[in-house]
């Protein structure tokens, strides 16, 4: 039950902390930027398993703070067929005692053109609450955000290409990305349109529980909001090179915090050696 003076927070206003969690599971968990083609029956439509679940241990520092999720479905919505993206992350049991976050951002797609038509979120952290939807219209070139609790909205204009920012990152699974190399995207974050640019390095040994040492892809985003560049920290994120290229670690250093995301678990389509791990 809801603490009766909790109250709702306009978008941004999240604490650092909050912040650096929710980012790490939910703007950065993209199973996608390296080379190669994705694994699983399901992929042929979507270029990635449809019904896979990826989860999470979340630290800041050494200490275990909470667990997330990334997972996919598909559903019917006015006789198309769609795919839901979720991302979720949540505190444990201890520190949810000091501070809880119970977060949900789900975004529905189109599986051939990979373009978002709505995205919802539900930030439950501490004692504020964000919860909003938008609306994408790329035929009309708008996107319509709304707030659910105060009733706010607000209309922006987008690019045929503008994608939230799950949507894209299951996007570049169809994609790829080689050491070395850049690329821009146009993300719409809450209700800001952002420039996101991002740099893949070299291939890194990453060690995972219940996976060994894999070879992954490290990359770093910079997001770029009008002229500015957003500088207040650092991101980094290691992609499998294999074929079903998940999002194995996240490590980000943001002032006064440091968070870090390890894969746990695979589970869903597919007979590869992520899915049939020793001991999953």
């Amino acid at each position: 039950m809801r603490s009766p003076d909790r109250t709702s927070r306009s978008p941004g206003g999240r604490t650092a902390g909050a912040a650096a969690l929710c980012l790490a599971l939910c703007l950065a968990l993209c199973p996608a930027l390296c080379t190669g083609a994705p694994s699983g029956a399901s992929a042929g439509e979507t270029g990635f398993p449809v019904g896979e679940t990826l989860r999470y241990r979340l630290r800041w520092g050494l200490i275990p703070v909470g667990e997330g999720t990334l997972s996919t479905r598909w559903i019917e919505r006015d006789g198309r067929r769609l795919v839901a993206i979720r991302a979720t992350a949540r505190t444990t049991a201890v520190v949810a005692a000091i501070y809880p976050v119970n977060d949900m951002i789900e975004s529905i797609v189109d599986p051939e053109t990979m373009l978002p038509l709505s995205c919802a979120q539900d930030l439950d952290q501490g004692w504020e609450r964000e919860k909003d939807v938008v609306v994408f219209d790329h035929a009309a070139g708008k996107a319509r955000w709304r707030c659910l609790l105060s009733g706010e909205t607000m209309e922006l204009d987008i690019a045929p290409d503008t994608r939230d920012a799950l949507s894209l990152m299951y996007e570049m699974r169809r994609r790829g990305m080689a050491p070395g190399e850049s690329a821009s995207f146009r993300v719409l974050v809450d209700n800001k349109l952002y420039d996101l640019h991002v740099t893949a390095y070299d291939l890194e040994q990453v060690a995972l529980p219940g996976y060994g040492t894999r070879p992954c892809l490290r990359v770093e985003p910079l997001a770029k909001f009008g002229q500015i560049f957003i500088r207040k920290g650092r991101m980094h994120f290691w992609f499998s090179s294999d074929r079903r290229r998940v999002c194995a670690r996240i490590e980000g250093h943001i002032p006064l915090v440091s968070v870090n995301a390890v894969l746990t678990g695979v589970e869903g389509p597919g007979d590869d050696s992520w899915v049939r791990a020793p001991g999953r």
